[in-house]
């Protein structure tokens, strides 16, 4: 069975984790490439390439031995040359340098991974993510759309600047796919932003397979107080031209303690919103099942995915 997972941030590589176990499917990741924070920020604004950062964690998630995949590449560099970034970013770029595209490194660090599926960037063309707000102010690069978020400000809409356009094998990718999922991961910038090149939502909307939607754990910041998962997939849908098909929700509530640390965050529990909206769409599920974070349980992720993609349930 063929998926499509779109994605980014730490959210999508719990999905992958998962996938990968099962030898009944075949993961294809497509992945955000707008990130403008930490090590992949500086490597896009200093050296002018696509941000890694959320390719290298989806092809960590995707490797024949992850755990011993994440020592090396995640590990911090203590360089004066390269101050902060790990080893992979900088292996990408090495990789980048040497195949003389972004696709062809992309490709070579799978192989050196043996990942078990297939990591996309949604585009090749560089631009920036921002952002609309409801107060009609506006934000641009990932950070900056984050921080407003943190600091109460709805978000209106989402928009690349300049505009993008979609990588070609993406559009294969989803015209021979069995089942889309989308999510988990944040829902501003690192999922709608998969949507945002041009192409890709004409051939989303044009499938006729599942579109399967993970729901995230907690809302993002004080600009999502009123934030639900029925608002989540009404947006969503008007951005991918097409009805979602089903939603998976997480049904387990982590210990108080937790749950307070999180709210001195500004992040709360994601509630379902307007029932009548989603219909018999939602399946709900013990998935938080981490009593230390907010994570995704990579294996019930992964079998309620495939479940739901072959209409086993």
């Amino acid at each position: 069975m063929k998926i499509v997972c779109f994605g980014g941030g730490t959210g999508l590589p719990s999905l992958l984790s998962g996938l990968k176990t099962n030898p009944w499917i075949e993961a294809t990741a497509i992945v955000s490439m707008f990130d403008s924070g930490g090590s992949s920020g500086v490597l896009r604004d200093r050296y002018g390439i696509l941000p890694p950062g959320d390719i290298m964690r989806c092809m960590l998630a995707l490797s024949e031995d992850e755990k011993t995949a994440r020592k090396i590449l995640l590990k911090r560099i203590n360089h004066t040359l390269v101050p902060g970034h790990t080893g992979g970013n900088l292996l990408l770029y090495a990789l980048e340098s040497v195949y003389g595209s972004y696709p062809a490194a992309v490709d070579a660090l799978g192989q050196i991974l043996s990942i078990k599926g297939t990591v996309i960037p949604v585009s090749l063309e560089a631009s920036s993510l921002c952002a609309r707000y409801e107060d009609g102010s506006k934000a641009c690069n990932e950070v900056e759309v984050d921080d407003g978020l943190k600091n109460g400000k709805g978000i209106s809409a989402v928009m690349l600047e300049p505009s993008a356009t979609a990588y070609a094998p993406a559009f294969e990718a989803i015209r021979t796919t069995d089942a889309i999922c989308i999510g988990p991961g944040s829902f501003y910038t690192s999922i709608l932003p998969n949507f945002l090149p041009i192409g890709i939502r004409e051939v989303i909307a044009a499938t006729r397979v599942p579109v399967i939607f993970i729901s995230n754990l907690l809302t993002e910041g004080k600009g999502m107080e009123d934030m639900s998962v029925s608002k989540m997939v009404a947006m969503l849908e008007s951005y991918i031209g097409r009805p979602v098909t089903n939603v998976i929700m997480n049904s387990a509530v982590p210990g108080q303690e937790l749950i307070d640390r999180y709210a001195s965050e500004g992040k709360t529990i994601l509630s379902l919103g307007d029932a009548a909206l989603l219909g018999n769409r939602v399946l709900s599920a013990p998935i938080w099942t981490d009593l230390e974070i907010a994570r995704h349980d990579s294996e019930k992720l992964a079998q309620l995915v495939y479940a739901l993609a072959g209409k086993i349930i």
